[in-house]
């Protein structure tokens, strides 16, 4: 029997201070301690519904949450006999609180990776809820029961430790068993996140985080956010997923961005990958594959618009329609000749005022600045800054058009290296016209 008297328990309070209160059942025995509570993830403010007992090494046999009468700080009543307890397993939908502890979250609201020192909990309408996640320095000290002694040392200089807590509402949470639930959960709270963000929250993270990150988001974003990260943490992730869930994501990114990935993992592990993508897009990654590293080649992307200069304006815009969503970029629209050799570039004004029987051949402007593929990424750089472009087209030994470089493909160079002169052996085909001069779509 035990005669332990409920403690008063505020309205909030932390799990740490839960943790290690004793278990009573019905009769006033005592069962063992509270070794962890399960929570319903599918609410936005999780409800406690179960209790572990430490010592179960299980870990899944959980006293239901109504057969709990009362939660209090040094104990937790129960209102059914030790006999008639019906423990049952944790279901897809919870989570043991164990699992965030000491794990690091991301803070979707303040964009960065933090680590759970405890979970702030609050009594409400006769439920336990979980409110916030406690990442301070004072969580810590709090597990470790000198929290009351550092706050009363630092109350002597007139000061005290504050509280850092985020909502539960915009943590994205990691580790243990990832269910259906949790991941639509961490699905949900990560898309809100812009990809170079997410980008470079990744950086933070370890492998099995990342892994989880790419996991829990749709190929399209996972693609978008996995583009946005350092080289090695792409490598990181790419080398640590599963062979079909990283070809499927290097499918949703665009050719050059796919390229630079692969590029650095070992021959056999790209080329697996490769062999695992769709034909189309494999296709478009080994023609960027052949191109040596730091030239427009290998940098370029093979997304782009290009129109047969035989077509007329009408069809251009009905074949635009169709083609705009697709391609990475729509700056400008690059005319052809029947052998794919570019002739010209389209802007978007000139297609919308010219008459709609009128061939774009007769409208666009005839002279366009080019790059080679063998052209040095230095090159590009200078040449997209002096012509004050955003795209350029890049053009193959015979003159056909084999790809586009845009302007955030060669950012890092500009940044890093600061505008250069253009060297004289820079090409063009005719004089370009002012329209494409000043980037004018």
């Amino acid at each position: 029997m035990t005669t332990a008297q409920p403690a008063t328990t505020p309205k909030v309070f932390f799990l740490s201070q839960m943790i290690g209160a004793d278990i009573v059942d019905a009769d006033g025995h005592r069962l063992g301690v509270l070794g962890d509570v399960a929570v319903d993830l599918r609410e936005t403010l999780p409800r406690v519904t179960g209790i572990w007992i430490r010592g179960d090494r299980s870990r899944i046999a959980l006293i239901p949450r109504d057969a709990v009468a009362e939660f209090h700080l040094n104990a937790v009543w129960l209102n059914v006999a030790r006999r008639f307890l019906k423990p049952r397993p944790l279901q897809p939908d919870e989570m043991l609180l164990g699992e965030v502890m000491d794990s690091q979250v991301v803070d979707t609201d303040g964009l960065k990776v933090v680590r759970v020192n405890d979970l702030q909990l609050m009594r409400t309408d006769g439920d336990l809820r979980l409110l916030a996640a406690d990442v301070g320095t004072t969580g810590l000290l709090r597990r470790l029961s000198l929290e009351s002694p550092v706050q009363r040392l630092v109350g002597v200089f007139g000061r005290r430790l504050p509280d850092r807590v985020i909502p539960w509402r915009v943590v994205a949470a990691f580790g243990g068993q990832m269910t259906p639930v949790k991941l639509s959960i961490s699905r949900e709270r990560l898309r809100e996140i812009h990809p170079a963000d997410l980008g470079q929250l990744m950086e933070d993270l370890d492998r099995d985080e990342r892994v989880e990150v790419m996991t829990a988001l749709e190929h399209e974003a996972a693609a978008d956010a996995l583009a946005e990260a350092e080289p090695e943490v792409q490598s990181d992730v790419v080398k640590s997923l599963p062979s079909e869930l990283a070809a499927d994501i290097l499918e949703e990114m665009s050719p050059d961005d796919a390229t630079d990935v692969l590029t650095d993992l070992s021959d056999e592990k790209a080329q697996e990958l490769i062999g695992l993508m769709e034909a189309e897009e494999a296709k478009d990654v080994r023609e960027l594959l052949k191109y040596p590293e730091g030239t427009a080649g290998s940098v370029m992307t093979t997304e782009f618009i290009a129109f047969p200069e035989t077509l007329t304006v009408d069809e251009t815009i009905q074949r635009l329609r169709s083609t705009a969503p697709e391609a990475e970029q729509i700056y400008y629209l690059y005319v052809v000749d029947a052998q794919q050799r570019l002739v010209g570039v389209l802007s978007l004004r000139a297609l919308i005022t010219s008459p709609p029987t009128q061939r774009i051949g007769d409208v666009m402007a005839s002279g366009v600045v080019y790059l080679s593929v063998t052209e040095a990424v230095e090159t590009v750089a200078s040449a997209l800054t002096k012509y004050d472009l955003l795209a350029m087209p890049v053009l193959d030994e015979s003159l056909r058009l084999a790809g586009v470089v845009t302007v955030d493909d060669v950012m890092d160079v500009v940044l890093q290296k600061g505008r250069r002169r253009v060297p004289p052996r820079f090409r063009r085909r005719a004089k370009p016209r002012a329209a494409q001069s000043r980037g004018e779509v």
